[in-house]
């Protein structure tokens, strides 16, 4: 890497590397039989240089010509795109306390128990179909760069995954188990869920009507993507964002406060971002009030304030890193934690919905902040008690006005692979129309 920095500034450019390394195994079992292993080794370089006020990239997953690299990342210069800044020099770091070493001993042996052990503890699922999964990897993203950056981010992780899907659907609801050395699955959260499985499973039709509606973590996506939208540099530099001349102002409910911080967390945390800006604690919502317009070095320049070590690669749709240009991205924000437990949010809905699952989360116009989901699935509550899932049920609306409706939030963040960690929130008022 160090080779090929020196040859693109031969070339008269500031430049920067940014390299990865992932190594992962996983197993699949679906009704007992075993039905998908999986083994991969990945790695990847992709180069950036600013020349000229210019920004020009080129990227390869085998590092063979290192100087037909610098030229086609010299060619890309003449699309002209603009670059008026510079790489930040962010000294030498090595941050591995999200790494354990004996993960990478870790393969299917040890995965197979793993899913033995959690299809045991799903045994009571009679109906439907059950699938448990296993797996463990490793990643390292190294940053080089001329201004003096040196850096190198390592981790691990281990996780275990069960799913329940409802009978004749593609639909369900599942617990993921996650940590840099082991999954052990928590058996209150698998008894918890089975039995809301098993209480779900009459479809129930409920008309049209307005009823409180329990996010889960599962479904937070459908939330999340429209909040960082709408508060991106992006889309404050167009002056296309709804938030645009609400700073400081009250827009959901106090309750409520949405932070992006990749220091914090059980495991991934980065301590700078994919541009080797330091990471820090970036409130967006805090108690309801929009805060803070996330960025990254591109529009930090662009609209002349500092960046905020929110600059990723990846994407909201995800994607391939070493192909992607870093962008304004909340990938590691996640709602703050309220006070009260699950059971205790279930408890104070006399009727309504809890949304495990969004259908079509990624239709309407996302900036605007407007959502119009199907329910999949949808759990149908009366009284605190899970009683069956809603049939063909959606739910539509603007979610800057459900997140003014929050009555509760849970005393718990949960992961999921759909956005970083959250814990359930509770709307109250919302319209769901039913058949």
């Amino acid at each position: 890497m160090e080779k090929l920095l020196k040859i693109a500034a031969s070339k008269g450019c500031k430049a920067e590397v940014f390299s990865t390394r992932e190594k992962s195994v996983s197993i699949d079992k679906t009704n007992g039989a075993v039905t998908d292993v999986s083994a991969s080794i990945e790695s990847g370089v992709s180069l950036r240089i600013l020349k000229d006020g210019k920004m020009g990239t080129a990227y390869t997953k085998n590092l063979i010509d290192r100087e037909e690299l610098v030229a086609n990342a010299l060619a890309s210069l003449e699309a002209g795109v603009e670059a008026l800044y510079d790489f930040p020099d962010a000294g030498t770091v090595t941050f591995d306390e999200d790494y354990d070493e004996s993960v990478e001993k870790l393969g299917f042996p040890e995965m197979r128990k793993t899913v033995d052990h959690l299809g045991e503890l799903y045994g009571e699922v009679k109906q439907g179909i059950l699938q448990v999964s296993a797996g463990c990897g490793t990643s390292e993203i190294r940053i080089l760069n001329t201004s003096g950056s040196n850096l190198v981010q390592k981790e691990s992780t281990v996780y275990s995954v069960g799913s329940m899907i409802y009978p004749g659907t593609s639909a369900g609801i599942r617990n993921i188990f996650l940590g840099k050395s082991d999954a052990v699955p928590f058996e209150a959260d698998v008894k918890r869920t089975v039995d809301y499985f098993h209480a779900s499973l009459p479809e129930v039709e409920i008309g049209d009507s307005r009823m409180k509606v329990l996010f889960a973590p599962e479904s937070m996506y459908a939330l999340t993507w429209r909040l960082g939208t709408a508060s991106s540099a992006k889309a404050f530099y167009e002056k296309v964002s709804p938030l645009q001349n609400k700073v400081n102002e009250q827009v959901i409910s106090p309750l409520l406060s949405f932070v992006s911080d990749p220091s914090e967390g059980r495991t991934g945390r980065r301590l700078f971002d994919d541009e080797g800006v330091k990471t820090a604690r970036v409130p967006i919502f805090e108690n309801g009030v929009f805060k803070t317009v996330y960025n990254n070095l591109d529009y930090a320049s662009k609209m002349k304030t500092n960046p905020l070590g929110t600059g990723f690669r990846g994407g909201m749709w995800g994607g391939d890193k070493i192909a992607m240009s870093p962008a304004p991205s909340l990938s590691h924000a996640s709602f703050s934690k309220g006070n009260k437990s699950f059971e205790e949010m279930l408890a104070m809905m006399d009727r309504g919905v809890i949304v495990y699952g969004a259908l079509g989360a990624h239709s309407g116009n996302i900036l605007n902040g407007d959502l119009s989901i199907g329910l999949n699935p949808g759990l149908y509550v009366e009284n605190g008690k899970v009683v069956g899932r809603v049939k063909d049920a959606m739910m539509a609306g603007n979610i800057y006005e459900m997140l003014s409706k929050a009555i509760a939030v849970e005393n718990a963040p949960h992961y999921t692979d759909s956005m970083y960690s959250n814990p359930s929130i509770l709307l109250d008022d919302i319209s769901v129309v039913g058949s």
